[in-house]
């Protein structure tokens, strides 16, 4: 959990830079830089929740073959929270619950996709997932509010499931 914390940290400190960023660099750098925090947060809920359920498995007995058939089951589905919340329910009964603050975290995952795969532009698969006003074409708006919340959400969701799955946890 210090090493999450230490990346968020970091990718927390980009994201205060964007306006200084934007004013010495132009818009297109700034947004840039944003696309590049949301992916990172993605990319640290990931890591970070594979790491927490390979360690719980662990603590449950399982042996390496079985870790490994899990894990190619999981594949990417900690890029998404709803595949998220189906996996962790499918391997350990844990249910992340239905919150709101879920479906806010959820929206800002899905951003991801058309930012990694299609330059940012929002394209039919995005639109489909999340039934957001949006027009097929145009730049996915991703803002330094949202991508500081999706941070802080990042933290408390990955402490959440870590305090949840593994023993002893502090």
């Amino acid at each position: 959990m210090i090493h999450v914390s230490a990346e968020l940290a970091v990718t927390r400190l980009m994201v205060n830079d964007v306006a200084r960023r934007q004013e010495s660099l132009g818009k297109r750098v700034a947004a840039k830089d944003l696309e590049n925090c949301l992916e990172d947060a993605v990319s640290i809920f990931e890591a970070s929740t594979k790491a927490i359920v390979r360690r719980a498995l662990i603590e449950r007995g399982e042996t390496q073959d079985q870790i490994d058939i899990h894990f190619k089951k999981i594949g990417n589905s900690f890029q998404s929270i709803q595949r998220t919340k189906a996996r962790l329910k499918d391997l350990f009964g844990f249910d992340l619950g239905s919150d709101t603050k879920w479906d806010s975290f959820a929206s800002s995952f899905e951003k991801r996709h058309p930012v990694t795969h299609n330059l940012g532009v929002i394209d039919r698969k995005f639109l489909e997932k999340e039934q957001e006003a949006g027009r097929e074409g145009r730049e996915v708006r991703i803002t330094c509010l949202e991508v500081q919340n999706l941070l802080v959400s990042s933290q408390e969701a990955v402490g959440f499931i870590h305090k949840s799955l593994i023993k002893n946890a502090p």
